[in-house]
């Protein structure tokens, strides 16, 4: 080895190291759920706000170091929600933990999910939530998530 990679090595081989708990062989994908969907005061222009209630599940013997959320949300098979988040707490090794974050919703979106609810008179609702999750402390930058499940409307829609 030549004298070049000495320096290189012993300054990132102590990084990659420290990032290797999410590349280990026995990591898990967290799982992410939707556990309420509340509405809020209209925004600007009557813009349709929402406050998600998301758990986030730690599978690993390690804590989950959540740097941001990037999200999508459809209901009814329509997407309504996109959001993003930053201000997230760290999940502990084996834990859980509740964020909830707000988000203003699509009008088209909004109006065909709106038309198929009203159809089926249901107080729960098929979701599908796709969510970025960025990673502190990690070589990887974020983990993908996809959850399909369904949730209760707050009974103030």
């Amino acid at each position: 080895m030549t004298k070049l990679y000495r320096p290189f090595l012993l300054f990132f081989l102590p990084l990659l190291i420290g990032g290797c708990a999410t590349l280990s062989p026995g990591f898990q994908q967290p799982e992410v759920e939707v556990t309420a969907l509340e509405p809020m005061p209209p925004g600007p222009g009557s813009d349709l706000r929402f406050r998600i209630h998301l758990r986030v599940f730690n599978p690993n013997d390690t804590e989950l170091a959540l740097s941001g959320l990037y999200y999508t949300l459809s209901l009814a098979g329509h997407k309504v929600i996109t959001g993003t988040s930053n201000d997230l707490p760290t999940i502990a090794a084996y834990g859980q933990g509740d964020i909830a974050v707000d988000a203003t919703a699509s009008l088209v979106g909004s109006l065909f999910a709106a038309a198929e609810l009203i159809g089926g008179r249901s107080d729960r609702v098929p979701y599908e939530l796709e969510a970025k999750l960025g990673l502190r402390r990690s070589i990887v930058p974020s983990i993908k998530v996809r959850r399909i499940g369904e949730v209760r409307l707050s009974p103030y829609l």
